[in-house]
């Protein structure tokens, strides 16, 4: 079955199918609900049947598949800190003795308050922590309890000025 995405993509037929052929299970129908829920996760099984062109069924059937594989992981709003008034965006490179446990070092400043990401990474530093807090004093208390953490070396701060471009969907 070949059919064409309905919402445009950044990346040419070929590499689309470059992509479908390295995910098993997923074909273009389910690509194209995925593209779909990207743009509208609120669309109902009736529109996207409708913009696809198949059955309610097909496209329960579908989305209920893409969740059980994790590929569809969960449903949110997309929201604005700095709309909310958590106006201090920061991210933090946190330094870590070497042969440390940096997976759970991770995990303790996960539950953190004003932590939204954590990443693992491959760097001169690392791990790499996205804070949104709503006060300088919340942003204080929460480095302070990242540099209390056993085997924290150091905590390096850097300030968002501008955002020129922050993306939640997977440009395809």
């Amino acid at each position: 079955m070949t059919r064409r995405l309905h919402v445009r993509t950044m990346r040419t037929p070929e590499e689309i199918k470059r992509l479908l052929e390295s995910v098993p299970d997923v074909d273009e129908l389910d690509l194209n609900l995925i593209l779909l829920l990207q743009e509208n996760g609120r669309a109902s099984y009736n529109e996207l049947a409708r913009m696809l062109g198949v059955s309610v069924a097909t496209v329960s059937k579908r989305i209920k598949h893409l969740e059980q594989e994790g590929i569809i992981r969960g449903y949110a709003a997309v929201v604005s800190c700095e709309r909310l008034g958590f106006r201090e965006n920061l991210w933090l490179m946190i330094h870590v003795k070497p042969g440390a446990d940096t997976e759970t070092i991770g995990r303790k400043i996960s539950d953190l308050i004003g932590v939204k990401c954590v990443y693992l990474i491959y760097s001169d530093f690392d791990l790499l922590v996205h804070l949104c807090c709503a006060t300088n004093e919340e942003i204080n208390r929460t480095v302070q309890a990242i540099g209390k953490i056993k085997d924290v070396v150091r905590v390096t701060k850097m300030t968002v000025n501008t955002k020129i471009k922050e993306e939640f969907r997977v440009l395809l």
